[in-house]
This record gives structure tokens, C-alpha cells and sequence, in this order.
């Protein structure tokens, strides 16, 4: 969906909580007249006020109209007075009291649409969300094999133990405080299923999550070059971002400022996100992206290694 689309979307939303507000700010207002007999009275001397104000200004008698416009306050007043004592409220509550859901401020687009137009880009983005076996418990560790891991020392199975115990952790005490994770291995090793198994509970807690693969993140902001989409901006934003199988994206000289510009902003943010990638070794990080970059991303990460054998290929 284009930033246009997306940003009318945002809009009807908004006119759509003016119009609720304003009803039931009416109904409101039906109700105290029925219950306070005065009410009406005053609701017709204001409005009497109102029309002598009006007067006024036409005929340019300025002192006939600011001392009708004191009439109109009193009154005002005075019938808040009667709806306080009843408990009740007449003025419309309105979801963004900058612009009382409008949606504009002036010539420019509010904050509350624009906060809309990137939740919808993020629901949009997770639209392909695959929650539903990414569990911890479904996380099969007999299917890792108990021979030594020779870069760590220590067995695989055991190594894989450990992975998931300190993402089970992570997503147990999850805060925005919590550090980036980089996750790498070689492809089949789970890596994808414990990002997800953290993002479920972490969406679970309450947290604003975003999942995408790198591939789709990057081609829908290459798509957005020339009309000013904002899917950098939702992955920017995110509480939690995911970004799955970084290093199959396909590379140019934009898409890579973008993700230097994602790394960095996050950073600087100190917002948590978990990398997935199949690249093992920095050398071959280094070749792909620049040093600048990589610096940048391992230095903000805790890193987690995955190893064994792709348990896509074994027997159920």
C-alpha cells in the first residue's frame, strides 16, 4: 500500500474518532438536559449572547460586543457549573488533544496521523508473521548433535542449550533496556524459530513488535525511493524489530545507507533488535557491507552462535 493510501486510511480513522467524540459528547448533553430543567434556560440565553455578539461586530459597536461575549463565558461557565455538579461533561473527549482529531495542525499532518500511518506500515509488515509453531517448547534440541562445536569447544547440543535458555531469559525479562541480539549460522539451524519464539511473547507483554525478512524490508524501501514511503521510518520506530536473514537483501548503494541509517537511529534510540543471517565469519560481513557498518552492528549486539546440522533436513 502506497504512503498516500496508507495516510488517507490514517485520516478516515481519525475523522472517525472526531465524529464519536462529538456524538457522544451530544449525547451527553441530550441526557443533562433532561435531567437539569435549568439547563435549557441557559443554553438559550447563551446562544441570545452569541447573536448579540454577532450584532455588535457587524455594526462595529466593539463595546456592545466584547460585553455580550463576557455574557456568553458567564453563562458558559455557569452551565459547566451544572454539569460538574451532575457529574457530567459536555466538552467532546478527543483521542489527540493537539489537533481534536482533525488530523492536521495547520497545513501539516498531526503527529497522531502520522503515529497511525506507521502502526498500519508495521501491521503491514507483520502481515506475514509466522507465530504459530515458534515456540520455545517447539524448539527440539535432540535434533542438534552432541559432538564438539570446534570453534567454541563445547558440545553443539550444548551450545544450543545454552541459545535457548538465554533467549527464553530474554523474552522472560524483556524491557526496551534489553541489548540487540545477533543470531548466526549456517541455514536450518533455528535461528529464525527463537527470534520468533522471543517476538510472540514479547507481542504477548504488550510491546510494539515488527518482523520482516531483510529481503522484503529492503526491496519495499527501494520501491519507496522517489514517493516518500515510510517502511524505514516503522522499522526505525519499532519497540522490537526483528530482521530476519540479513545479507540475502539485494544490495545497492541506497538499500545500504538505509540500513546504516536503520542500524544507526536504533542505536541511537537504544531500541532492542534481534539479526538473523547465515553469514559465519566478519571477513565476509566486511565484504558485503561496509566496515563503518559493521562496526556499527556488532558493537550494539550481543552475539549468539548456532551450530549443528540443518534440522530442516532431518526426519521429523
Amino acid at each position: 500500500m502506497t504512503n498516500e493510501e496508507l495516510t488517507r486510511r490514517a485520516l478516515a480513522v481519525v475523522a472517525g474518532r472526531r465524529q464519536k467524540a462529538l456524538t457522544l459528547a451530544e449525547d451527553v448533553m441530550h441526557a443533562a438536559r433532561c435531567a437539569i430543567p435549568q439547563l435549557a434556560g441557559l443554553e438559550q440565553k447563551q446562544m441570545e449572547a452569541g447573536l448579540a455578539a454577532a450584532r455588535a461586530g457587524v455594526a462595529g459597536a466593539q463595546k456592545e460586543k466584547q460585553a455580550a461575549l463576557a455574557r456568553c463565558a458567564a453563562l458558559e461557565a455557569q452551565r459547566d457549573e451544572l454539569l460538574r455538579a451532575a457529574g457530567l461533561c459536555a466538552k467532546p473527549k478527543f483521542t489527540c488533544p493537539l489537533c481534536s482529531d482533525t488530523g492536521r495542525r495547520g497545513d501539516a499532518l498531526c503527529t497522531c496521523v502520522q503515529q497511525l500511518v506507521r502502526e498500519m506500515r508495521a501491521a503491514e509488515l507483520n502481515a506475514a508473521f509466522p507465530l504459530e509453531l515458534s515456540t520455545f517448547e517447539a524448539f527440539r534440541l535432540e535434533k542438534y548433535p552432541v559432538q564438539i562445536e570446534p570453534s567454541l569447544g563445547i558440545p553443539m547440543r550444548e551450545q544450543m542449550e545454552n541459545v535457548l535458555n538465554y533467549c527464553r531469559q530474554y523474552a522472560h525479562d524483556f524491557s526496551l533496556s534489553n541489548p540487540s541480539l545477533y543470531l548466526y549460522g549456517s541455514a536450518g539451524l533455528g535461528k529464525t524459530h527463537l527470534a520468533l519464539a522471543i517476538a510472540r511473547e514479547v507481542l504477548q507483554k504488550g510491546y510494539g513488535v515488527v518482523y520482516v525478512s531483510a529481503q522484503s524490508a529492503f526491496d519495499a524501501m527501494e520501491k519507496e525511493r522517489y514517493s516518500g514511503g515510510d517502511t524505514l521510518a516503522a522499522l526505525e520506530a519499532a519497540q522490537l524489530l526483528v530482521l530476519d536473514d540479513l545479507g540475502t537483501e539485494c544490495l545497492s548503494p541506497y538499500t545500504a545507507s538505509c540500513l546504516y541509517s536503520l542500524v544507526n537511529t536504533r542505536v541511537c534510540r537504544r531500541l532492542p533488535t534481534i539479526y538473523t543471517t547465515n553469514i559465519v565469519r566478519d571477513e565476509d560481513l566486511q565484504r558485503r557491507y561496509t566496515e563503518k557498518l559493521v562496526s556499527r552492528l556488532l558493537g550494539s549486539c550481543e552475539m549468539l552462535a548456532f551450530c549443528g546440522e540443518d534440522i530442516r533436513l532431518q526426519g521429523k
